[in-house]
């Protein structure tokens, strides 16, 4: 349930539930797809044609030479932050594709090794080679259909998941919580002016104050938080098993994360950035659509407030009365 993009703040950030960079990996199964039908076709035409047989199928150090071999190789010498390979890589989805994909260019390159001297190509040997090609290709379809998946439910500029994916979230949560009656308090937060940030600085570095927002934000959550693209400069943030007190905290530590230092710009400039939030506890005698308009009215007493600050949900609060302790924490 908890989205984690990198804390930094370079640019967009990869969620926690889904693979990193998901749609360059769409990208590569693609081009492995293609790749196999294309070499496919070239040995069977050459077979059948009597025609020059591609030689790469002969040179064992040239069959990855391909787009998906190409794609392997870079991440497997790219070290993950703890010096390990890609940690993508040693999936065993990934491990069987890459093993398929030798497999096939060894068997194909047996086979044409044959042709070449004259022999025939025995059934057993062309069935295992189909057979190893309808594998890979199975497997390249699971693949992707899982990496879609992951696409369509992130928001490529944060690498946060989006509103479909919240409100699914939410709801599992909330039948949780009633269950336990355990507190839970759910959040709004907004970059703070903005539009200004656009105006000044351009659209581009906009997107790089969000999605540095959403790694800082990230890093300063608990682990079983969640926290969500709400739309334009806002996020909803859910705090499972936290009273109002401990939610504040917590809350505190995302507004000093961006309060405390400026987000790097494209041209390298320094943009000083804070954010408000509004919050309220769940009451399980209401929607839990009530709760988030709760935490957007609080949130926009913050901002009437003077922003980069937090505001807790009262029914004083509602009333237009003074906010006391409870109903406005100004930081």
């Amino acid at each position: 349930m908890t989205s984690r993009p990198a804390a930094s703040d370079a640019g967009p950030a990869a969620s926690r539930d889904a693979p990193p960079d998901a749609q360059s990996v769409l990208d590569a199964l693609s081009a492995a797809s293609d790749d196999m039908r294309r070499q496919m076709l070239n040995w069977h035409r050459s077979l059948i044609c009597n025609a020059p047989m591609d030689r790469r199928f002969f040179a064992r150090e040239g069959r990855m030479a391909e787009a998906f071999g190409d794609w392997f190789e870079a991440r497997r010498a790219s070290p993950d932050a703890d010096g390990t390979a890609d940690g993508l890589l040693r999936q065993p989805a990934f491990e069987e594709l890459h093993e398929l994909n030798g497999r096939i260019f060894d068997l194909a390159g047996r086979m044409a090794a044959e042709v070449a001297k004259g022999h025939a190509i025995k059934t057993p040997h062309y069935d295992a080679l189909i057979h190893q090609v309808n594998r890979f290709n199975e497997q390249v379809s699971r693949l992707q259909n899982a990496f879609q998946k992951a696409v369509s439910e992130i928001d490529p500029l944060t690498g946060l998941h989006n509103r479909q994916i919240m409100a699914r979230d939410l709801e599992r949560e909330y039948e949780r919580a009633q269950r336990t009656r355990g507190d839970w308090c759910v959040a709004l937060s907004d970059i703070d002016h903005f539009k200004s940030v656009n105006d000044t600085y351009g659209h581009a570095a906009g997107d790089l104050v969000l999605a540095g927002a959403a790694a800082r934000f990230l890093s300063k959550l608990r682990p079983y938080d969640s926290i969500y693209r709400y739309g334009g400069e806002e996020f909803l943030i859910s705090l499972p098993d936290a009273n109002t007190g401990t939610a504040n905290s917590v809350l505190e530590r995302l507004r000093l994360s961006l309060e405390s230092a400026a987000i790097s710009g494209p041209d390298g400039a320094d943009i000083p950035v804070t954010a408000s939030f509004g919050l309220a506890r769940v009451a399980f005698d209401r929607p839990l659509k009530e709760t988030i308009e709760r935490a957007d009215r609080a949130l926009y007493r913050s901002k009437q407030s003077g922003r980069n600050r937090i505001t807790t949900w009262s029914a004083a609060l509602d009333a237009g009365k003074s906010a006391g302790p409870e109903a406005a924490a100004t930081v």
